[in-house]
């Protein structure tokens, strides 16, 4: 399995590093994500500010879990005492030491933090990275070290894809007369299932994702019990604003919007984030 693993990371390696865009082009719809309010997700359970996931931000040290340019460390950094990061690129980690200098940013091997230090943070995270890991095993190495550099009393939110009836996705919009609305989807064969592992993926970054339903719920929130002693999940419905699929008519909201209600041919409907409490070290 190790030489799987291996295959897929340097996969993920050689898309990034040998891509000769900026590192803004290579992440893909910046501005939207720089719209997308992560921090209220990540911070509050079910995106609620009344209900914050630490006690006293401002003193926790926290890690993102592939940090790409540094986007998120900047960000998150103003609400945290100390925000450190990992990735797999080479060329995203040195954009990121040279945009987050007060970070630490580790090299990841694609199945772990780096070298970020044991039991060191009281907060982990990930945004807009592990919903692109269509491999289960690799998912399952980083959660493995996510638990290693956490506190005994830390936590983490990661975010992934849902789709409502996944994997059940829209073929086009729906066929409609006077009497009948035919709602027509097809199995998706592009991206994968929760505990899929697709090592022959050639392409990341929405190349080949991995993602969940409603009917997979149950099942993905037993999975993160393998690590964590309490997981609790909500969403965020980005379908809202596009052209309706059933008349076709044009978008309600701009694709760059405040209340962030996501691009036209997106195949998902909703960013997934799952709370995690009490690693299992």
């Amino acid at each position: 399995m190790d030489n799987f693993l291996k295959q897929y990371a340097r996969m993920q390696k050689t898309f990034y590093d040998d891509s000769p865009a900026d590192v803004e082009e290579i992440v893909g719809n910046y501005d939207y994500h720089e719209n997308f309010p992560y921090e209220t997700h990540l911070l509050h359970l079910y995106g609620d500010i009344r209900k914050p996931v630490l006690a006293d931000p401002q003193s926790a040290r926290g890690f993102e879990v592939g940090c790409g340019e540094g986007r998120m460390v900047r960000r998150m950094s103003r609400l945290l005492r100390q925000v450190d990061g990992a990735d797999i690129s080479k060329k995203m980690v040195r954009a990121a030491r040279a945009r987050t200098p007060n970070a630490e940013i580790f090299l990841s091997s694609g199945t772990d933090c780096g070298e970020a230090p044991s039991g060191a943070y009281d907060f982990a995270y990930c945004a807009i990275s592990m919903q692109h890991i269509c491999v289960y095993d690799t998912r399952a190495r980083i959660l493995d070290d996510i638990v290693r550099i956490l506190r005994p009393d830390g936590c983490a939110t990661l975010q992934f894809f849902f789709s409502r009836y996944y994997p059940y996705c829209r073929t086009a919009p729906p066929p409609a007369n006077e009497a009948f609305l035919v709602d027509i989807h097809h199995i998706d064969r592009l991206h994968a299932r929760w505990t899929e592992n697709r090592w022959d993926a050639a392409g990341t970054n929405s190349a080949c994702d991995v993602a969940f339903g409603t009917d997979d719920i149950p099942r993905v929130l037993e999975d993160f019990g393998r690590w964590f002693r309490q997981a609790d999940v909500w969403f965020h419905d980005i379908s809202l604003g596009r052209p309706d699929a059933r008349g076709g008519r044009e978008r309600v909201l701009p694709e760059v919007h405040p209340n962030c209600h996501g691009w036209d041919d997106a195949w998902f409907t909703h960013m997934a984030f799952f709370h995690l409490r009490g690693p299992k070290k």
